[in-house]
């Protein structure tokens, strides 16, 4: 994909934009007012290969320290340019600009109040006063920025729209356009142009649609800014990294994207070489076809957990695919089995035996079409894979509830398969590429709504890949996108060089579970932290996970400070909010119900919390 043309913004020495290759960029998360600290982290984060370094700012104190911050670095010889991050206080984003190369505000809190998540009514001329009020602080601020050379950030949350946004827009990608368009209609009027966008949430889906919506509406007005991606709250470890490639590379792959971050909830010079190989890994496509735009209405894709490395389809196979003894058995065959919420809808396998017979009549086992008549002796759901061209050539409709015919490189989508697919309406179309590439599937499934073709997709990746982080972010950054948009039945990852036989059956539950089509697990999201939250986040996280993963309907939030804290876990059902100096405050969904929790305290009573609300089981 030819990626998106926009302005170029000097930045200190370097400069964003589409001319130039995609920054990478990270967060301290340590105290403002502590320069020693905060200049061996950035030296951290730039050795890494971070180009960019943001610091917090709460205040106006911590913004003038950004000046000994910024003169330290130049002494010890980095000239990576900084860039403050500030929210609630215009006074500070002031300061900020006169010390540093970049300052990010936020439009959800730089002139609008905090949000309460109250309706409020405006007549049209009290909102446009409101919007005259912006214009004016926002202009006096851009007079510093353009005196001292400094570029600005419109960083847009889902978490911090303000109450003024949500009450006319709703707290939604739309929301999040407008609150961002106010402000970049000023820098337009104002002839400011140093400007890079943000547009994040913690949902990959309302941050891919948001970010997608205001490319159109810049492209209404006439604006080409360049844009900041990243998905906030993303956590930590393989949950955080695969949904934070399910996000940014959904849109890097769309040609969208100048500068990022991985936000994980571990040290911040740990984010660089994930954003590193994510930026590679979405940069190799080489395809000069544009994908025509499709609408998607697969809400609830199946999973095709491919064990045919697997010689003996024992207990212990089964097991792994949370499969269990039911409390119910056969009187002809014995022992059934049940599966768990992690277990798959379909499974493919080249081994048979008499595991198959015990399985579930929700379960769909797939095997290479010339052992159809085996399998069925051990299974009489059993049904075929078999490659399109054999499949064209079929005299007679094949015995089961439906087959799968895989689609390879090179195989023509053309209209004998396209009148052979509408005569075998329960055929399901395998997918499979020789290198998995969104674009591709993207034209794939283009090609088979040009000629009308209406039957299931799978799409299969398979990656000949022993390293798994490339892997899990390529698969991610890849196949992501196709879920979010809700474009196919189902995902089947082979993954031969990794030596976990269910990897890809894991893999393939955190794709999803990312996209916020399914949910597998408890799913926590949390922020990276920076210098305004005042507890020990890392640790914290884990604990939670530790006490609270079991409890796998739920969504819990695990945050900083009140910044995105509050709005971010808008649909979580729990959250953990720090509130400073070692203090917590505890949520049911936007509710504030414990306020000031000790911290030492704070995990017993977020479970005590979870079961007074009937959500508790051991």
């Amino acid at each position: 994909m030819k990626r998106r043309s926009t302005k170029q913004v000097k930045v200190g020495e370097i400069y964003i934009g589409s001319e130039y290759p995609v920054l990478v960029q990270s967060m301290l998360n340590t105290d403002t007012m502590n320069t020693e600290a905060c200049v061996e982290q950035a030296i951290r984060i730039i050795e890494a290969g971070g180009k960019l370094v943001r610091i917090t700012a709460p205040g106006v104190k911590e913004a003038k320290n950004l000046e000994n911050i910024h003169a330290e670095l130049r002494r010890r010889g980095y000239t990576t340019p900084l860039s403050a991050d500030i929210h609630f206080n215009p006074e500070a984003a002031i300061e900020a600009a006169k010390h540093v190369e970049k300052v990010r505000i936020n439009p959800g809190n730089f002139v609008d109040k905090r949000a309460t998540f109250k309706t409020l009514t405006y007549t049209d001329e009290e909102y446009a006063a409101e919007l005259e009020r912006l214009r004016e602080k926002f202009t006096a601020f851009l007079d510093v920025c353009r005196e001292y050379g400094t570029a600005v950030r419109i960083g847009t949350n889902h978490g911090s729209l303000s109450d003024r946004i949500m009450s006319r827009y709703g707290n939604t990608p739309a929301g999040m356009v407008e609150a961002t368009m106010e402000y970049l209609r000023v820098c337009r009027d104002e002839k400011f142009d140093d400007v890079v966008i943000s547009l994040k949430s913690s949902d990959c889906r309302v941050m891919v649609e948001a970010v997608r919506l205001l490319v159109k509406e810049m492209e209404k007005e006439g604006m080409n800014y360049p844009l900041h991606l990243g998905v906030t709250e993303a956590g930590e470890g393989e949950d955080g990294r695969v949904r934070s490639a399910v996000g940014i590379g959904t849109l890097l792959n769309e040609g969208l994207g100048d500068t990022i971050r991985v936000s994980l909830t571990e040290e911040p010079e740990q984010e660089i070489p994930v954003a590193n190989l994510l930026n590679e890994i979405c940069c190799l496509q080489d395809v000069k076809a544009e994908p025509r735009h499709l609408e998607g209405h697969c809400s609830h894709p199946v999973i095709v957990a491919d064990i045919s490395k697997v010689e003996c389809l024992d207990e212990a196979v089964m097991a792994g695919l949370d499969f269990h003894v039911a409390t119910e058995n056969d009187p002809v065959y014995g022992d059934m089995l049940q599966g768990g919420m992690r277990a798959p809808e379909m499974i493919y396998t080249e081994a048979l035996g008499p595991e198959l017979t015990k399985l579930p009549d929700s379960v769909t086992v797939v095997v290479p079409f010339d052992s159809l008549d085996i399998a069925h002796v051990y299974n009489r759901k059993a049904v075929a894979l078999m490659d399109a061209k054999d499949f064209v050539r079929l005299s007679k409709t094949v015995e089961g509830d439906c087959i799968l015919v895989e689609i390879h490189d090179g195989e023509m989508i053309d209209a004998d398969l396209a009148r052979k697919l509408e005569q075998e309406k329960n055929a399901i179309v395998v997918l499979n590429p020789d290198v998995p590439s969104c674009t591709l599937f993207r034209l794939y499934l283009g090609e088979l709504e040009r000629l009308g073709i209406m039957n299931r997709v799978i799409v299969r990746a398979v990656l000949n890949e022993p390293d798994v982080n490339r892997l899990s972010l390529w698969m991610a950054a890849h196949l992501g996108g196709l879920f979010l948009d809700r474009l196919v039945y189902g995902l089947w990852l082979s993954c031969p060089d990794i030596p976990d036989r269910f990897y890809g059956v894991h893999l393939s539950q955190d794709i999803l579970q990312s996209a916020g089509v399914r949910r597998y697990k408890t799913e926590f999201i949390s922020c990276p932290g920076c210098g305004r939250t005042l507890y020990n986040l890392q640790e914290s996280v884990a604990r939670v996970k530790k006490t609270f993963a079991h409890l796998s309907r739920l969504k819990i939030a695990v945050m900083g400070c009140i910044v995105n804290g509050p709005g971010e876990m808008g649909d979580a059902d729990y959250g953990y909010v720090g509130a400073g100096n070692g203090k917590v405050n505890l949520f049911r969904g936007k509710e504030m119900v414990r306020v000031a929790v000790p911290e030492e305290e704070a995990i017993e009573a977020l479970k005590q919390l979870i079961k007074e609300n009937g959500d508790w089981n051991e």
